[in-house]
């Protein structure tokens, strides 16, 4: 690090401390695991070649998330991306049986989830129904556990920006779970 390339052994070390945040913040962003994969990929391969420019371990770590979110609003705007269009939503929806009722794929009824994984399901679909940049910020915050001032300067926002996101985020997640969230 500092103006010096890093060895196999360090990219080795990042790519295991920070791997799965990268892909985590890739999957927020884009809502599709293969995706994210490929967004973890590019961002790792960017970090070999510019590993030069990388100023201790707080700033590769805002790096990773700044390169993430970079790659991810490239592929948004990539040609292919524009041009199309998915067929596979049919694909996550679960199988029903003929009462309605959600099936385990051989039609026997799904078993039901415990109140623990049923209300981090909720939450998880919760977030990822809000906008990409209020599931962003909530993602940095709570799962990342970043400060609202590092939060701003990866982002390139002020600090109001990122407590007003967070605080329309936080309004919008409690209106979707109100009622639904078993304490």
């Amino acid at each position: 690090m500092n103006g010096v390339r890093m060895t196999d052994e360090e990219l080795t070390n990042a790519y295991r401390t920070y791997g799965d945040m990268v892909y985590r913040l890739a999957f927020v962003k884009l809502q599709d695991r293969a995706k994210a994969d490929d967004i973890q990929q590019d961002v790792f391969m960017a970090l070999v070649r510019y590993s030069d420019r990388i100023r201790g371990e707080e700033h590769l770590k805002a790096w990773l998330i700044r390169v993430t979110i970079n790659a991810c609003h490239k592929h948004f705007r990539s040609f292919w991306e524009r041009k199309t269009v998915y067929f596979d939503d049919q694909l996550d929806k679960p199988d029903r049986g003929d009462g309605g009722e959600e099936t385990d794929g051989a039609g026997e009824p799904a078993a039901e989830a415990p109140p623990d994984d049923l209300n981090a399901e909720l939450t998880a679909e919760a977030v990822a129904a809000l906008p990409d940049t209020a599931r962003v910020v909530i993602h940095l915050f709570y799962y990342e556990n970043l400060p609202v001032r590092r939060i701003a300067q990866v982002l390139r926002l002020s600090e109001a920006a990122v407590k007003t996101r967070l605080s329309r985020a936080r309004d919008a997640l409690r209106k979707q779970l109100e009622g639904r969230v078993r304490l």
